[in-house]
């Protein structure tokens, strides 16, 4: 199934461990038996699936796509996000208040065989969906020499499904696990307290920026297909970003044309870190970029820009159009 790491491997042995009393005989009018329910319980699931949808909502991992794993099924995914921000109040020479919102959404796919030494004796292909929709508020509080403390406070909705198909012997499970570990929906809240701490220095010629960044959610479900997928799960993420933005001398729709290179690492923290089959993730990319006002000296800018994810067990791409703040 499409959950890596601890919670992959606990899934593939609840499917591997009903496979011998599927094959016995007709299963179609069986209920599932309490000790597959048990063994679902057992595998503590819902780890995984929390960080699923901690992944969704947060921003620190990038909006890109992923290939997890070098070994045995290999876990694809893909995040899409988009957030918006806008400043509130002036709540003193020092601090702004802004208002936020986000959308997310991920796609996770990964194929299951039921026999790593014969492929065609059957398989389950997973694809899970998580939505997200969160909005918040941020403090920017300027603390002079170019640091800058952010503290936030998020609330989501969130939404994870799932959808697989069997083939070969795999489909004398589906009326075992259909409903309680594949093709079954689940509906979460999510309240995600976070801080960061900016740098900034640099003038007109160029300007260099560093922003750590730490999040906490508290992820609880409601109205899910079964019970057995309910949880209440915390999820950590963390991310340091340093960036180096200059003017490139040309001009684009009438505004200056500036290029920008990057740096990111980030990844989980906490008991649950490896739920998804890795822990951390650097990326290294560039683009280019065009201020949204002319008549502002710290206007948002629009942003194109490209990378390359890497780290044990990971790789990655992102391709990305998004506002700079």
């Amino acid at each position: 199934m499409a959950i890596a790491g601890n919670a992959r491997a606990a899934s593939r042995r609840v499917v591997l461990g009903c496979l011998a009393a599927a094959l016995a005989g007709p299963v179609a009018a069986q209920t599932p038996p309490d000790s597959i329910r048990s063994q679902i319980e057992g595998a503590r699931l819902g780890t995984g699936y929390a960080q699923i949808l901690n992944l969704a909502a947060t921003p620190d991992l990038s909006a890109a796509s992923y290939r997890v794993g070098t070994e045995g099924p290999t876990l694809t995914f893909d995040v899409v996000r988009l957030p918006y921000q806008a400043k509130w109040l002036e709540l003193s020479a020092d601090t702004d208040l802004y208002w936020k919102i986000s959308g997310g959404y991920l796609q996770m796919k990964q194929d299951l065989p039921l026999s790593a030494s014969d492929p065609g004796f059957g398989s389950i292909a997973s694809k899970w969906s998580a939505y997200s929709v969160s909005g918040g508020l941020l403090a920017k509080m300027r603390l002079g020499n170019g640091f800058t403390l952010e503290p936030a406070l998020d609330f989501g909705v969130a939404r994870l499904d799932n959808h697989a198909s069997y083939t070969g012997a795999a489909t004398e499970l589906q009326p075992l696990f259909d409903g309680l570990l594949f093709n079954w929906q689940a509906n979460a809240w999510l309240t995600t307290p976070s801080l960061a701490l900016a740098w900034s220095s640099g003038d007109a010629d160029g300007r260099a920026t560093v922003r750590g960044h730490v999040a906490r959610s508290w992820i609880s479900t409601f109205d899910t297909t079964d019970p057995v997928q309910e949880f209440n799960e915390t999820a950590n993420i963390y991310s340091l970003r340093a960036e180096y933005a200059k003017p490139s001398g040309l001009q684009t729709f009438g505004r200056p044309l500036g290029w920008v290179v990057y740096g990111n690492y980030a990844g989980f923290f906490g008991a649950n870190r490896d739920a998804l089959g890795f822990t951390a993730v650097a990326e290294l990319g560039g683009g280019l970029e065009l201020p949204v006002y002319t008549d502002r000296a710290n206007s948002e800018r629009l942003r194109l820009s490209g990378g390359y994810l890497f780290g044990p067990d990971v790789r990655g791409w992102s391709v990305g159009l998004s506002i700079q703040y």
